[in-house]
């Protein structure tokens, strides 16, 4: 396949903008909670308030830092929107957002003189994976997706969420036993101290024990070091395996210009 044009960029629109409000949320909550949030009924004239519950927005900096990280814009622009503009409803609030960012249409292609949905969001999916640094060259239909949504989990919750917001199923994140080690890891700094305050006062009794104490310490410090940065073992999105399930889905509800 040849390589897909970049994606159409055209104005953005306040329910496109909602569409990944809810998208967001959802797909964080879920990494956070392993569970779907409930679910708030919702309009663009709803009020402001019920966009916020809906969106789990629940402070001042939620609502201000969340659609920056969300849209990427940069904070003098969004500071700058949200200043000039009184906010009551939700379309207040998203047309806000969509004066700054832009909905993406994907380029249609044709395979033996037909137009391919599918195949077009196929293309834009390598696309923007390779935007994020993977080597696509591999990357086939029916190529697995589960490598690539440990190693760019956020490229998925992201960019190509946003083909078509609302389309992916929840995301299920398998951690491992990474937060287990870290907590040992953490909790075992107190009878380190402990140990070394019982040795300061008692340097006679039990020769050695602030010493093993500290080993121990190091040890899953070593084995610990590298989990922050570590992919998790494990990210799904339901029942989609490879790049045509995604393809597929994205399809039917993603925008195409020709």
């Amino acid at each position: 396949m040849v390589a897909p044009s970049p994606l159409i960029e055209v104005p953005a629109t306040p329910e496109y903008v909602l569409a990944v409000l809810r998208e967001k949320s959802r797909q964080e909550w879920g990494k956070a909670y392993c569970q779907p949030p409930k679910v708030v009924p919702l309009t663009l004239d709803s009020p402001v308030e019920m966009l916020y519950e809906a969106c789990d927005l629940i402070d001042d900096m939620n609502i201000y830092f969340y659609p920056m990280e969300w849209f990427g814009f940069e904070y003098v622009e969004w500071r700058d929107a949200l200043g000039c503009r009184e906010i009551k409803t939700a379309r207040d609030f998203c047309e806000v957002i969509a004066s700054l960012i832009s909905l993406p249409r994907i380029p249609l292609v044709s395979f033996c003189g037909k137009p391919c949905q599918p195949a077009s969001v196929f293309l834009t999916v390598r696309s923007l994976l390779q935007d994020a640094g993977v080597d696509v060259k591999q990357i086939a239909p029916s190529t697995p997706l589960k490598e690539f949504t440990r190693h760019y989990t956020e490229t998925f919750l992201g960019p190509i969420a946003r083909l078509a917001p609302g389309s992916l199923p929840d995301v299920e994140i398998d951690e491992g036993s990474k937060f287990l080690r870290q907590f040992i890891r953490d909790i075992w700094g107190i009878p380190v101290l402990l140990a070394y305050f019982y040795t300061f006062f008692h340097p006679d009794s039990y020769p050695g024990l602030f010493g093993c104490m500290v080993s121990i310490y190091l040890f899953l410090i070593l084995i610990t070091v590298g989990d922050e940065k570590a992919p998790p073992v494990d990210v799904e999105f339901g029942d989609l395996r490879t790049f045509r399930d995604l393809s597929n889905l994205l399809a039917s509800r993603a925008v195409f210009q020709s």
